[in-house]
């Protein structure tokens, strides 16, 4: 996925088409003015209509006839989904620099991540998230690098919503979510880490599935896999 690795102004756009497919054409988009929102923002929503079916799935942007600024000049335009965090951009800033805050302040913290980036950064977290063709593994930091092996990591950083240490990576056709297991997952003076892989399609998923030892069903297939584990609250 190399849109995910060489960024530019398509990379939305072209990671959506590979994972998502095109539902219409441009000429049939017909979003409403949006008078406040940056042109990225705007390029976001367009994308987003253009996908053949749903692009986010737990955090949500804000729709397009709700967007406006405070009276600093703040644009909210994402929510984490239990409304704990906020992300915005100073409309003055012409940089575009994207800043979050927690339920209850007031006070902005500085992502790190442009307006551009950080919607490209949800977009890839939310189809991980969506996937319908997944499955989680639980590997000690020994196995970490054969388990990436085919995996580049992605420049993003995790949210704030979100531990410190959470990672994404992508291969050719695949996503991995990478982050500290849920408790009771891990044993005292064990290190793992619990990786989600996701992809397009099953035909997809189920290789990487195998090299785990563990098989991904279709519904066409009579019962799902069993799982050697309680399955994740991810």
């Amino acid at each position: 996925m190399d849109e995910l690795l060489s960024l530019d102004s398509d990379s939305i756009g072209r990671f959506l088409r590979r994972w998502y497919g095109t539902a219409r054409s441009v000429s049939d988009v017909r979003l409403e003015a949006i008078p406040y929102a940056p042109a990225e923002l705007v390029e976001w929503h367009t994308a987003a209509v253009l996908a053949n079916g749903p692009v986010t799935f737990q955090d949500r942007p804000v729709t397009p006839q709700d967007l406006a600024p405070d009276s600093c000049g703040m644009l909210e335009f994402w929510a984490e989904n239990q409304n704990g965090h906020f992300w915005a951009v100073d409309l003055t800033d012409d940089t575009l620099q994207v800043f979050s805050r927690e339920a209850g302040g007031s006070d902005w913290t500085g992502t790190g991540e442009s307006l551009r980036d950080f919607l490209l950064h949800c977009t890839v977290r939310e189809a991980v998230i969506g996937s319908t063709s997944k499955f989680t593994a639980f590997v000690d930091e020994a196995g970490i690098t054969k388990a990436l092996e085919l995996f580049e990591p992605l420049k993003f950083v995790a949210l704030a919503s979100e531990e410190p240490h959470v990672k994404l990576w992508c291969s050719k056709d695949a996503l991995v979510r990478m982050a500290p297991p849920p408790t009771g997952y891990d044993s005292p003076g064990e290190q793992l880490w619990m990786l989600t892989f996701a992809a397009p399609s099953d035909s997809l998923i189920k290789r990487y599935a195998s090299r785990f030892g563990l098989e991904i069903s279709t519904e066409a297939e009579s019962a799902p896999a069993e799982l050697p584990y309680e399955p994740p609250p991810f």
